[in-house]
C-alpha cells in the first residue's frame, strides 16, 4: 500500500511468500506455510508482503522486536496508506506516527487505556459476551465467527464510541472493505464514509459531550493545547481499525484450536483466572494474527541484504511467535509457558490497547466455557483459514451436546 521511494531493483532476489497471499487456505497456515519459512533463510525479499507490493520478510522475533525499537533506519508515517487512498494527508494516531510526536500522542492517550480505566469495562465487556452466547448457548450449534468473534469486538467498540448498535452492520460491511477488499475503489469509498460518519459524531460531541472515547479525546492536550478535530478521528480511526479485525481474528484461531484440541479446552475450563491470564499469552504467541509494515529510512544491512530508504519491511508476528530460535517446541501450546511474545507490539509500539484486547479475549474464554458445554467442530467440515496480513478462520461451526 506504500509508494515505495525506492522500489527493490530487479537485480535483487525475490521470491513469493504464501503466507501473504489474500485468499482462502484449508491447512493451518501456523503448521504448514509459517514452519517452511522458518526453515529458510532469516530475512528474505518478497514479491507481496503488502497488498502486492515487495518488501522485506523478516522471520525471526529478535529482528522484529530490534525493529519495533529503532526509530533511526524504520519509520511508521504513512504505512497504512489509507488516507492516500482518498487524496489525503492525516495521519491514524498513534499507530502512524513516529518519535518524537508519538511520545506526545502517546502520552495523552496511555491513561485513557491503562489497565485500571480497562478494568472498568469489565462488567460492560463481560454483558456483551453474555449477550451473544445468550442467543444459541441452547440451540447446541453456532457459527462462531458470525455469531461472536465477529460480532463481540464491534459492539465494544460502538459502546466506547457511543453510537447505537443499529450502525453494527454498517461498520462491519466497511471493515470488510476496507481490510479484505482488493478493488482499491470500493475501499477509497469505505475510508470516506468512515471518516464522514465519524466526523459527524465528533461535530455532535463538541456541543454534546459525554463520557464516550471521543468525548475523552477532546478533553486531551498535545504541545500545550487541546486536540483538534483530525487528531480526534485519527485516534477513533485507528480504534475502529485496530480493535475490530485483530479480535475477531484471535477469537477465530483461539476458539478452533480449543475445538480441536479438548484437554487444552478443558484446562481452560479447570483454571483460575489468574491462569487463565497466562494462558490467554500462550494462545496469543501461538495464534499470532497480525503483520504490520515498517519503511526503511536509510540504507543499512540485515542479515547481509542491503536495505534501501522506501523499502517496506514486514512485522510478522505470526512469523515471529512461531520462531524457533526463541520458543522451546514453538508448534507446540503449552498453556502454562509464560512466553514474552511481540504478537501485541513491543518497546515504543506496543498495542495501545493491548489491557482492552486481553481482556476481550479472556472474558470471551470465561464465559463461553461458563455456559456451554465441551464444544467441537462439526464433523466433516474442513476449516477456511484466510491467509494475508491477517490471518484468520473465516467460518467454524461448532456443536456441543
Amino acid at each position: 500500500m506504500n509508494d515505495l521511494a525506492t522500489s527493490p531493483a530487479p537485480a535483487r532476489d525475490m521470491r513469493h511468500c504464501a503466507l501473504f497471499d489474500r485468499k482462502i487456505v484449508y491447512e493451518n497456515p501456523h503448521e504448514t506455510i509459517i514452519p517452511e519459512i522458518h526453515a529458510g533463510p532469516p530475512v528474505f525479499l518478497a514479491d507481496n508482503v503488502s497488498f502486492n507490493q515487495p518488501g522485506w520478510v523478516v522471520r525471526r522475533a529478535e529482528d522484529l522486536r530490534k525493529i519495533y525499537a529503532d526509530t533511526e533506519n524504520y519509520h511508521k508515517r504513512g504505512n497504512t496508506g489509507f488516507a492516500r487512498m482518498i487524496g489525503e494527508d492525516w495521519d491514524i494516531i498513534p499507530t502512524e506516527l513516529d518519535p518524537p510526536i508519538h511520545s506526545a500522542y502517546r502520552s495523552a492517550l496511555n491513561p485513557i487505556y491503562s489497565p485500571s480505566q480497562m478494568m472498568k469495562l469489565d462488567g460492560k465487556v463481560r454483558g456483551r459476551a453474555q449477550e451473544l452466547i445468550a442467543r444459541f448457548k441452547d440451540k447446541g450449534e453456532c457459527e462462531f465467527v458470525q455469531d461472536f468473534a465477529i460480532l463481540f469486538p464491534i459492539t465494544i467498540f460502538l459502546e466506547m464510541i457511543d453510537l447505537p448498535v443499529e450502525r453494527l452492520a454498517q461498520f462491519l460491511e466497511w471493515e470488510n472493505q476496507l481490510l479484505r477488499g482488493t478493488d482499491r475503489d470500493i475501499q477509497a469509498a469505505s475510508v470516506r464514509a468512515v471518516k464522514e460518519l465519524l466526523m459527524e459524531t465528533i461535530a455532535e460531541r463538541r456541543k454534546n459531550p459525554g463520557d464516550d472515547l471521543i468525548s475523552k479525546c477532546m478533553a486531551l492536550e498535545v504541545d500545550g493545547r487541546k486536540w483538534n478535530d483530525r487528531e480526534v478521528f485519527g485516534h477513533a480511526f485507528n480504534l475502529y481499525l485496530g480493535g475490530l479485525d485483530t479480535v475477531t481474528a484471535n477469537l477465530s484461531l483461539q476458539f478452533r484450536h480449543l475445538a480441536e484440541n479438548p484437554q487444552d479446552q478443558q484446562t481452560m475450563r479447570e483454571n483460575t483466572p489468574q491462569q487463565n491470564v497466562v494462558a490467554v499469552e500462550e494462545l496469543l504467541r501461538a495464534f499470532a494474527a497480525v503483520s504490520t509494515q515498517r519503511i526503511v529510512t536509510k540504507e543499512h544491512q540485515l542479515h547481509g541484504h542491503t536495505l534501501l530508504p522506501g523499502d517496506v519491511v514486514s512485522m510478522s508476528t505470526p512469523l515471529a511467535g512461531r520462531d524457533p530460535e526463541t520458543y522451546e517446541n514453538p508448534q507446540e501450546v503449552r498453556l502454562d509457558r509464560k512466553p514474552m511474545h511481540v504478537t501485541l507490539g513491543h518497546s515504543i509500539h506496543r498495542c495501545l490497547g493491548q489491557h482492552l484486547a486481553r481482556r476481550e479475549l479472556q472474558t470471551a474464554i470465561e464465559e463461553f466455557v461458563k455456559v456451554i458445554p465441551m464444544f467441537r467442530i462439526e464433523e466433516g467440515f474442513r476449516v477456511p483459514w484466510n491467509t494475508g496480513n491477517i490471518i484468520q478462520v473465516t467460518e467454524l461451526p461448532l456443536r456441543w451436546g
